[in-house]
């Protein structure tokens, strides 16, 4: 199943290369050109008559990297993207291009005094274990700067929904490689973005490098007890942190929603920031606006998404296409 395999791929934010990888194999039997920037975004030509749309999704995950050896052989580390600290504490993780077992120590509470127990998990006092009993030995396992991934492995969960890591990214990364499956009038280029989670950077580059009609920008987003719920449908936005959509391509979305009878949702909370700002800033698009698959528990170990949210996402976007 190729989103269990994009999930379980390691790609933690300027660690790209597995996710890449199984991208580039996927897409290469359904567009007319693949080519890797220097900043490793994938870059992929539908070519076609009509409207230039930009599709992108990034391809990065919320991770570590290791910054020091502890003299017990213990590793310290820092994040790579906005992690949520209280959820690491006693995980499990692979290290490093060797995938070295390890886990996220945390001091047992029954020896923590009253001031450690009622303060927050700060990642700072958090160490990686591997079994090593000294520097020397963590040494010969780890280098400074091997990056640090969860080891959460994708399930199904009940009847209608996924768990796994990563899927604020991987979900539309599947999303943007199933729309390259079918033709469309559109000229349309894929992009597939990289350390996303660590300031847009991909889209920084990318964004510069193609002039668009139509911008689309596919990511997962928190769900929300009165809106952008789970199970039903992808979200369209309003406003994000720094970007505001454009009301005709809403208008259109809608529009085929109804028409289709496709359930979707609009977005009505300002997200954090997403590559959207990136092709905003430069004014290489035209129009821009940015749908979201609802995750659970995002930028922790694992997250839940709706079975049925993927598949609707897809009916939207590939309706919209196909109507230019």
């Amino acid at each position: 199943m190729l989103l269990e395999k994009l999930c379980n791929a390691v790609a933690p934010s300027s660690y790209e290369d597995e996710v890449r990888n199984i991208i580039k194999d996927s897409i290469k039997d359904f567009v007319n050109e693949v080519n890797i920037d220097k900043m490793g975004n994938i870059i992929a030509h539908k070519k076609g008559s009509g409207k230039t749309v930009v599709l992108d999704a990034f391809m990065d995950e919320i991770g570590f990297i290791i910054t020091a050896y502890n003299n017990d052989g213990t590793l310290k580390f820092t994040s790579l993207g906005n992690v949520q600290e209280e959820s690491i504490p006693c995980k499990a993780v692979n290290i490093g291009k060797n995938k070295i077992s390890g886990v996220i120590g945390l001091k047992a509470i029954h020896l923590q005094n009253k001031k450690e127990r009622e303060e927050s998990i700060d990642i700072e006092t958090l160490s990686i274990d591997i079994g090593a009993t000294s520097k020397e030995e963590a040494k010969k396992y780890v280098s400074i700067g091997d990056e640090v991934s969860f080891t959460t492995e994708f399930e199904l969960l009940g009847e209608k929904y996924i768990k796994g890591k990563a899927l604020e990214s991987r979900i539309p990364c599947y999303v943007l490689i199933e729309l390259l499956k079918e033709n469309y009038n559109a000229d349309i280029y894929a992009i597939f973005t990289t350390q996303r989670q660590i300031g847009s950077r991909g889209a920084i580059i990318s964004s510069y490098n193609i002039k668009s009609d139509i911008t689309l920008v596919l990511e997962g987003a928190l769900t929300k007890e009165q809106q952008n719920k789970i199970g039903k449908g992808p979200s369209i936005s309003r406003i994000d942190n720094n970007t505001i959509c454009h009301n005709s391509l809403i208008d259109d979305m809608k529009t085929i929603g109804e028409k289709e009878k496709i359930p979707y949702q609009i977005k009505k909370y300002i997200n954090n920031e997403n590559d959207g700002d990136s092709y905003i800033s430069t004014g290489n698009t035209k129009k821009l606006l940015t749908i979201s698959i609802p995750c659970k528990y995002m930028k922790s170990p694992i997250s839940v998404s709706s079975k049925e949210d993927i598949e609707n996402t897809i009916k939207l976007i590939r309706g919209y296409l196909k109507s230019l």
